[in-house]
């Protein structure tokens, strides 16, 4: 009976009325309306790197490569980091020559992260991989994050987010546990360590119970799940701790995969995005960031009726049911009951439209 009230009201309505039904929720918190984030970062230009992508890329975990841009085998390993760039992942800076040296006086703080080390790491990553920009930067050996003036040649270099290694001589940089986006972007933690003892650390963090319970916490409370490894202090393989806890991450519908620099991206993109309605069902979504360095889409959520979608700019966006969230710069949109989710890039039109209007049985 009710359906055929519907039926007798449509008839009733201006032509378009059930687009005047299409409301503008919000900017969802991460891509796609994910429940959680999973996000990985890697450190080191070491032999070991390969071996490290490999594992992420059968468990489908995207991370930030950080790599020191002069140091070897650097040369060896720039046709695997091109590749792992066209599969997802981010190179970071890990600096040109990682200068080292504890403890970090000032004066080596002023010296060593110097325009060579800060833009020329970020343009050989730039010249050498088709990434199109440089997000990231992670601290060698976690030193002089803690300065305003590197944070502020950082943010001049264009970096949007730099990730710390606090305290490694006294173990503070096993569980840092940061479970969102930190408020410090150029002094960045991230939640825990998944790797063995090595450098001047008092100890690793390898328990596959330990290092899967950290996880299912952030996870159950629809955090960002940040972990650090180093690929030189892994084991690899199946039964090898870094892979079962890759396995335990891995093929979650509710779970966005990103790199670091992407995810800090993203948050800056929500927070700036401006939805105006234009119409009925089409709203203009746009930001006054630089589109080189936020080049990511954001998911917008909608209330639409059932048989309307969304299209972009004249053209009808794809639909996606099912399937992993693990790019950042895609456009499609997903229903889930009465929400629409939207994904696009900003400084575009959306008008919603009648499945039929656009091509669709």
């Amino acid at each position: 009976m009710g359906s055929l009230i519907v039926a007798a009201g449509l008839l009733a309505r201006p032509a378009g009325w059930a687009a005047d039904e299409v409301v503008f929720v919000r900017v969802a918190k991460y891509l796609n309306g994910a429940q959680a984030v999973v996000t990985h970062t890697i450190d080191d230009s070491t032999k070991y790197v390969p071996a490290a992508i490999e594992a992420m890329d059968k468990y489908g975990i995207k991370a930030t490569i950080f790599v020191s841009t002069q140091r070897p085998p650097i040369a060896d390993l720039w046709p695997v980091l091109r590749r792992a760039v066209a599969n997802g992942h981010e190179i970071g800076s890990h600096s040109r020559t990682h200068p080292c040296q504890f403890p970090p006086a000032l004066e080596f703080c002023r010296s060593s992260y110097n325009d060579s080390e800060l833009t020329g790491s970020r343009d050989d990553i730039l010249r050498e991989t088709p990434q199109r920009y440089v997000w990231s930067f992670a601290y060698p050996c976690g030193l002089c994050a803690n300065h305003e003036f590197i944070h502020q040649k950082l943010e001049q270099a264009g970096y949007l987010a730099a990730r710390n290694y606090p305290n490694e001589a006294a173990g503070g940089h096993l569980v840092p546990d940061l479970q969102t986006w930190d408020s410090s972007v150029y002094d960045a933690a991230y939640t825990q360590v998944v790797q063995k003892k090595g450098g001047i650390s008092p100890g690793g963090r390898t328990d596959v119970a330990e290092v899967n319970r950290k996880f299912d916490e952030v996870h159950a409370k629809g955090g960002i799940y940040n972990f650090l490894s180093h690929p030189q202090w892994l084991d690899y393989g199946a039964e090898g701790f870094y892979e079962q806890h890759l396995k335990h991450l891995s093929g979650r519908a509710d779970v966005w995969y990103v790199p670091m620099g992407p995810l800090y991206a993203y948050r800056r993109v929500a927070e700036r995005a401006q939805v105006r309605r234009l119409g009925p069902g089409r709203f203009e979504v746009t930001h006054d960031l630089d589109p080189r360095a936020y080049g990511v889409s954001a998911t917008l959520e909608f209330t639409a009726p059932a048989g309307w979608a969304p299209a972009l700019e004249g053209r009808a966006l794809p639909e996606r049911s099912s399937g992993l969230t693990d790019r950042w710069d895609q456009e499609y949109f997903r229903r889930e009951g009465g929400a629409v989710y939207v994904t696009v890039k900003p400084r575009a039109v959306i008008a919603f439209k009648r499945y039929r209007d656009l091509g669709n049985p």
